[in-house]
């Protein structure tokens, strides 16, 4: 397997960046909800993560102690956690639950996305894994437009919070 070294890495980084900031088709317009697709494409999804967790775990591990092997399990983890999100919002979607129903669930892959990138950035990939990688980042993206505008960090509830009862 090739192994992207420290300028194969930082442009690899910087690939998948200008990917993630670049607007896509499906980022691009909110497309019509179509159950059909959807779930496909969620399906599509849940297998592409379940592959590239296999390929990451055949990965070696990191120098003892060093930061980029508490950065490869870290990315572990958070790639364990999109595995488990994705099958789960592919079985939502495949017992007919609508994007209602299921919008808390991609909410919670993209958060999850969103760790698993910060924690991949520290770590050494190799190139498979990253084909793999920008593979089910194309797949989130194609879910994204049918699921609406990422919401802000910042995002407020728009039912205003109920003031404490007083006290008796």
């Amino acid at each position: 397997m090739r192994r992207l070294g420290p300028t194969g890495w930082i442009r690899a980084s910087c690939l998948l960046l200008a990917l993630a900031l670049l607007p896509t088709p499906a980022r691009a317009e909110n497309l019509a909800w179509d159950q059909k697709v959807v779930t496909q494409v969620a399906v599509e999804l849940a297998d592409a993560l379940r592959d590239l967790n296999h390929t990451v775990r055949r990965n070696p591990e990191q120098r003892l102690g060093s930061s980029q092997r508490r950065a490869q399990f870290r990315a572990r983890e958070s790639l364990r956690l999109l595995v488990s999100t994705s099958r789960r919002l592919a079985s939502q979607l495949e017992s007919g639950e609508d994007m209602d129903a299921t919008l808390p669930t991609f909410r919670r892959l993209q958060m999850i996305r969103r760790d698993a990138e910060r924690d991949g950035r520290r770590a050494d990939i190799l190139a498979p894994t990253m084909e793999r990688i920008v593979n089910a980042q194309a797949l989130i993206d194609r879910l994204a437009a049918y699921y609406g505008a990422e919401p802000d960090a910042t995002e407020l509830d728009t039912e205003p919070p109920v003031p404490p009862a007083p006290p008796t």
